[in-house]
Parts: C-alpha cells; structure tokens; sequence
C-alpha cells in the first residue's frame, strides 16, 4: 500500500525557534488567513499560492462554546421534562415546555449550520 506521506513532493524541514508570542501571532495570522502555519510561511515567504490541501477549516471557537453551552441546557430541559413526565405527574403542567425546547433547538442548530457554511440562507424558525 502507498500511503500518502510517500508521494509529498515537500520533505524538508526548515526549524526555527519561537518565543510564545511569536508562534500565537503566527497561529492568529494563519488562522485569519485559512491557512495552516506551514502554508502561510510558505504564502509569505516564496509567495507560493496555497493549495486546497493546505487550507484549514477555520472555526470560531468562541461561537461554539457559546453554542456547546446553549445545546447543553436545552438538553438538561428536555431532561426534566422526561423526569417529570416518567414520574406519573399530569402532562398538562409541562404543555408547550417540549415545543419550546424543541423550537429552541432547531434555532441553535440553524445557527450552527450558518457558521459552518452549510446552511447560509435559511432563517431560524420563529
């Protein structure tokens, strides 16, 4: 079997040393630019135009924190709604608590969908 390392055309390595705030700017810069840090040194310093398989997906990390923390509390909703229904309590006390949930749900997952690009025109439900 051929893997892929054996047919790269680049084998070299060029190593320098980096103090912790160089290597985060260069890491901001690359990130910015799609880039991994290789591709944008290779960018910057021969002006060589990246490939498709040196781009990086770049993701807002902040955005899917805020995104991680939103789906867990709706899970922790639907939770307790479970709880209190499998507890033989009258479902009438929970009414539109699992829409609700539900709605809020899809509206976190459109947005998720959105910041990755796979969704880009369609509007959260109302």
């Amino acid at each position: 079997m051929s893997g892929g390392s054996n047919k790269r055309k680049r084998s070299k390595f060029v190593i320098a040393r980096l103090s912790d705030e160089e290597f985060a700017a260069i890491s901001t810069l690359a990130d910015r630019a799609g880039l991994s840090p290789g591709a944008l040194v290779r960018q910057t310093l021969l002006n060589v135009a990246p490939t498709s398989q040196m781009r990086r997906i770049t993701v807002e990390r902040v955005l899917l924190a805020r995104v991680l923390a939103e789906l867990g509390k709706i899970g922790s909703n639907i939770n307790q709604i479970a709880y209190h229904l499998n507890a033989g309590r009258p479902g009438d006390v929970m009414e539109g608590s699992i829409d609700a949930a539900l709605n809020e749900l899809l509206e976190w997952r459109t947005a998720l969908m959105q910041a990755i690009g796979a969704e880009r025109h369609r509007k959260p439900p109302a």
